[in-house]
């Protein structure tokens, strides 16, 4: 069940490149277009198979089912805005169901929720990201959230990795989320000067738009890792 989780969760990375290269060559790319059409209906039908496999083996059963609706509601016509929203959310989810969680001896306060506050920020970075792409609203509020959420991020994982024992499950997802961000801040940083040398349209900054768009997803995935292990740690 779990290698064919991992086995789902690498090949999403496939329509997520292939769809955010085709966007950031303003469509020119026709033949990755259709090599991304192919493979976004192969993610239905593998989520599909995660799921069936789910109920037989009872393990990974939520996340199957919220992957397997994301999957559905990506594929709707006409809502390119909603398609680019969800792609990071069903990477993330898929990532989800590929790791099994550990328990430490720490329990989580039952009613603390603030440590969600992490993956709805970057739900927030990514929604601003994508209206910028599609011109409804500006770069600021998509750079000021990303600046933001990148600095919470990475402070909250130094603060994890100096607080919790070594052997602790969340310094993984926690070492894993600083590599995130620093990829996902560095190409986006590649991609704004590229702008701003008037580079628009070249390889280069489609490259690092595509680097850009894609790292939402396991920036996304490893916030929301953190977030599931810190809250559910103490269930057996």
């Amino acid at each position: 069940m779990k290698r064919y989780a991992v086995f789902v969760a690498r090949f999403a990375l496939v329509p997520m490149i292939s769809g955010t290269f085709v966007v950031s060559t303003s469509g020119r790319a026709a033949l990755i277009e259709w090599a991304h059409i192919i493979a976004g209906f192969a993610m239905i039908y593998l989520v599909l198979a995660l799921l069936l496999r789910s109920i037989v083996h009872r393990q990974g059963r939520w996340p199957a089912v919220i992957a397997l609706l994301l999957a559905l509601a990506e594929a709707i016509p006409g809502s390119a805005r909603l398609h680019a929203a969800i792609s990071p959310l069903l990477f993330a989810t898929l990532v989800w169901a590929s790791v099994t969680l550990r328990n430490t001896s720490a329990p989580a306060p039952p009613k603390n929720l603030r440590i969600w506050f992490l993956p709805a920020l970057i739900l927030t970075t990514i929604y601003y990201g994508v209206g910028y792409r599609h011109q409804t609203s500006g770069v600021a509020a998509h750079i000021g959230i990303a600046m933001l959420a990148a600095g919470l991020l990475v402070g909250y994982c130094m603060v994890v990795n100096e607080k919790h024992p070594a052997d602790s499950p969340l310094r993984p997802f926690a070492k894993l989320a600083i590599a995130a961000v620093l990829f996902q801040v560095v190409a986006g940083i590649t991609a704004l000067v590229i702008r701003m040398l008037d580079m628009n349209g070249g390889l280069a900054l489609s490259l690092a738009r595509t680097a850009h768009i894609t790292g939402a997803g396991p920036v996304l995935a490893t916030a929301l890792l953190l977030s599931l292990q810190y809250r559910y740690r103490n269930v057996a």
